[in-house]
């Protein structure tokens, strides 16, 4: 009997452990994608180098199945594609990030595929969205495009204090277009600050709310 009632409680532990076994190996193998990624890297010079980038991000893309909610498969497949000269692909992947939730990381991504499309404009949005969420996400960028971006993040931040800027800079365009096309959702939320109304914007309602704000905003 107590053989039996063991083997009870061993099936209905299995029984919930099973659905998370695939998370865990997608979980290891994100690891070791990403660990192949940088290590790649540092080896620019050798000939095979682009086309074991391109398959790290394969690898990567394996995993989105059991990771339906994390972004950095998306971000690492969408990297290999930028570093290898494919920077219209790595907008789409960098887009499939997104819809997992808003994150700095994920704006300058865009912002640096966009540059590679010489598309001045739409990089300098994303970079400055970037960085209004994580003003120190800009000092992986030359000083030339750091510089003026936190100027304007100084200017904005300071609008902010004084209850006249009623929204964070806005996605590119082309980001806007997709919105509205229905590839992500981008519900938006109101709250106030300093007694003036502030329009925040949260992602993807499965993860909770993700706020875009100034690190110097209270809530009130």
């Amino acid at each position: 009997m107590k053989a039996a009632r063991t083997a009870a409680v061993i099936g209905i532990l299995a029984a919930l452990v099973w659905p998370e076994i695939p998370r865990y190996a997608a979980e290891r193998r994100v690891g070791y994608a990403t660990t192949a990624f940088l290590s790649l890297l540092d080896r620019s010079g050798d000939p095979e180098t682009a086309r074991n980038i391109a398959a790290v991000g394969e690898l990567a893309l394996l995993t989105t199945g059991s990771l339906p909610d994390d972004p950095r498969p998306w971000v690492l497949a969408g990297s290999s594609c930028l570093v290898t000269g494919r920077p219209e692909r790595a907008l789409e992947l960098y887009r499939e990030a997104f819809a997992t939730g808003e994150r700095s990381e994920i704006d300058l991504n865009l912002g640096r595929a966009y540059a590679l499309l010489n598309r001045a404009d739409s990089a300098a949005a994303a970079h400055l969205r970037a960085g209004w969420v994580s003003p120190e996400i800009l000092e992986s960028l030359p000083p030339a495009v750091k510089d003026p971006l936190l100027a304007e993040i100084a200017r904005l931040s300071e609008q902010l204090r004084h209850g006249k800027l009623t929204e964070p800079p806005p996605l590119p365009e082309q980001e806007r277009r997709e919105q509205k096309r229905g590839q992500f959702r981008v519900p938006s939320l109101e709250f106030r600050v300093g007694g003036a109304p502030v329009k925040l914007v949260t992602r993807n309602p499965k993860l909770g709310t993700h706020c875009f704000t100034s690190r110097k905003i209270r809530l009130e």
